[in-house]
This record gives C-alpha cells, sequence and structure tokens, in this order.
C-alpha cells in the first residue's frame, strides 16, 4: 500500500532534486522514495551499530583477542594456508 502526501520544497532543492532525478534517469518522484528509504536504511543502521556499541565490553575484547594465537606473518605479506 502507498500513501500520499504534498512536499513543499524551496525553489534551488527542488531544481537540485530535479538535475539528480534527470541524471539518474528516474521521476523525481522515484529519487525521492528511493532518498527516503536511504536515510531510513542509514538512520537504522547507525541505531544498530549504537546499540552494539553500548553492549561493548573491553574485558570481553581482551579475553577473544587472548584466545587468538601468536602467528608470524610472512614476508609475502599472506597468512598461510590451512
Amino acid at each position: 500500500m502507498t500513501k500520499r502526501f504534498h512536499l513543499r520544497l524551496a525553489e534551488p532543492i527542488h531544481r537540485r532534486v530535479k538535475e539528480l532525478a534527470e541524471a539518474e534517469g528516474v521521476s523525481i518522484n522515484q529519487f525521492l522514495v528511493m532518498s527516503a528509504s536511504n536515510e531510513v536504511v542509514r538512520q537504522e543502521t547507525r541505531g544498530f551499530f549504537r546499540a552494539a556499541a553500548a553492549r561493548f565490553s573491553p574485558a570481553a575484547f581482551a579475553e577473544a583477542l587472548g584466545a587468538v594465537p601468536d602467528a608470524r606473518v610472512p614476508k609475502s605479506g599472506s597468512l598461510p594456508s590451512r
């Protein structure tokens, strides 16, 4: 289901949106839908990483690093295959 709403844009913004939509080969409506969708994803991603950062435990991180065995990296710069 789609919803409609009116959007007022200042002339310079409208002009730029129109130019960008034309450059992408899409309608102004499609461009604005894509822009809004991208912003929703950006906000959700930011929320995800903020929540993950809030759960970060330096002690658990240090413990996990301590479980990684020490290994020398060959001069070739690549890790040995298993």
